[in-house]
Parts: structure tokens; sequence; C-alpha cells
């Protein structure tokens, strides 16, 4: 299956959408150089770490490094757990961009659903050599987000599964901003290898619901269970029953035009979602 392949893996409300997240979307010389660089790469290394050797990429690619997502630190726990050293990541120019209009559609989102400010996030990864998006740079390992306050969504400790609705939610509401902004988001209902991070895209955008796509229907089974108590199997079978139960969930979230095959219908279902799940709100 191409969603399987080509991915790869590092390790009181509005109905209205918020204006801001919509247009969201719409010689002597040579000596001298090169001590400047090693300057440079001491003073950042002061501040940060190496990633394991497989998510830094070759000088022969051209990928961005960055330690922060316009001004949120991402930090890595997968090596030590709490850890918030600074660390150097990468991935191409136009995948950061993307990630940019992701974070603010999160900070947005979640706000409006009482969380504040977002405060950190810890990855997975990002470039990381390997076949897929990974390998391309073009990919993010999302394992937690913090807000100002201390409440978490960690999809590193499986809330996905949690028997806490509050806690599915909140990481319904987190996968539902990534799928506004990313084609393919595999989470802990994709299959296991996703049990313990959400995995985000961008490769053939546009987004949108598809119904024949695993990943887009387990989520829309999952969201229909947490927000409304369909009761439906989470399979990635999109059959009448999940149809039934998501044209309910978009007329309780008052959708117009058809996500299915419309941008703005979709990311406008999405982000109504997102402000359901960061307030512990029903349809």
């Amino acid at each position: 299956m191409r969603e399987q392949a080509a991915r790869g893996s590092a390790g009181g409300l509005g109905q209205g959408i918020n204006r801001r997240v919509f247009l969201g979307g719409m010689g002597a010389a040579a000596v001298v150089t090169a001590g400047s660089a090693s300057v440079a790469r001491g003073a950042r290394a002061a501040e940060s770490a190496e990633l394991p050797a497989t998510m830094q990429a070759p000088q022969t690619l051209a990928m961005r490094t960055f330690s922060r997502i316009d001004g949120t630190p991402v930090y890595y726990w997968r090596s030590a757990r709490g850890n918030t050293t600074l660390r150097d990541w990468q991935c191409t120019d136009a995948f950061y961009d993307r990630l940019v209009l992701w974070i603010r559609d999160l900070r947005d989102l979640s706000s409006d659903g009482g969380l504040g400010a977002v405060d950190f996030l810890v990855s997975a990864g990002f470039y990381v050599n390997k076949p897929g998006e990974h390998g391309a740079g073009t990919a993010m390992d999302l394992d937690l987000v913090r807000w100002a306050g201390g409440t978490q969504s960690s999809p590193l400790d499986g809330h996905h599964a949690a028997s806490n609705r509050t806690l599915r939610r909140r990481y319904l509401a987190v996968d539902a901003t990534c799928r506004r902004r990313f084609r393919y988001v595999l989470d802990g209902w994709y299959n296991s290898d996703h049990a313990d991070h959400i995995h985000s895209d961008f490769a053939d955008l546009p987004t949108l619901c598809v119904k024949g796509s695993r990943s887009d229907t387990v989520f829309v089974q999952s969201m229909c269970n947490n927000f409304m108590g369909s009761g439906l199997a989470v399979d990635g079978a999109w059959g009448p029953l999940t149809d039934n139960a998501f044209q309910q969930a978009k007329s309780q979230l008052g959708i117009t035009g058809n996500p299915h095959t419309d941008v703005t219908s979709w990311q406008n279902m999405l982000a109504r979602v997102a402000r359901h799940g960061f307030s512990d709100q029903a349809f």
C-alpha cells in the first residue's frame, strides 16, 4: 500500500473558521572564513547537541538546519526523556515553511480551546537517512506537545489509546492540525509502528479527506467515536456506517462543501474538530 511504503518513520465554540488560521493557508580570506565557521559551530555546540548520525544529512543535500519552529523549541527525548537540550534538526526549506504554517495553526486552535501558549515540542525526527519522505527531508515525527501550564498531548505515551477520553480528544485535535497542512498523517490508529508518534509529510498535496486512504479513514472513525460515540470499528474501511457518521459530524460542525473534493471544506472541518478536541467538547 502506497501510504505504508512511501512514508517511513523515524522512530462554547465558534462555528466560523478562525480568520488568522484561514489566512495562514491562503588564501587569507579562506582562512578567515574557515575560522569564522569554526567559531559559529562552537557557539552552536554550546547550546545544542548532535542527533544520532542517521539524522544528520550529508552536505550534498540542501537542508535547512533549525532548533525551533517559528520560535518554539523542538527537543529529542528518545535517548533521554525530559532532555531540553536544543538539537540541530534538518529538513528542506519548503518543508520548514509548511511546519511554520502548521505550528501557527496549532497555536491558534489550541488557544481557542483554552490551552494557552505552546511551550515546546518533542520530535523523533525530521530528516532521517532512510527511504521515503524522511530521507528527502520532508517529514516530521511528532512525539509530544506541551503547553504553558503543563498540559500535554503525548503520542509518545500512546495517548490515542488512553483510558482518559480527554487525552484521546486532545490527541485527535493535534492530529487534526497536522492534517490541515500535511497530506499524509499516520497516527496510532493507523498501525502499531505509529503507536508512539504522529508522522506527517506533504507528499501528494493538496489535503483532502480520501475515502480510499486508511490514514484518513481511521482518523474519521476515531473522531466520530470519541466526539459522538458512534461505536465504529476502527478498521480503515470506509463503509456505509462510517459514511453516515461522517455526514453527521459534518452537519454537527456546520461544514458546507465536500471535504472529499474541496480543500477549504476539509481544512475548516479539521479546524473545528481541533477546537472541540482542545476544549474537550463533544460535537
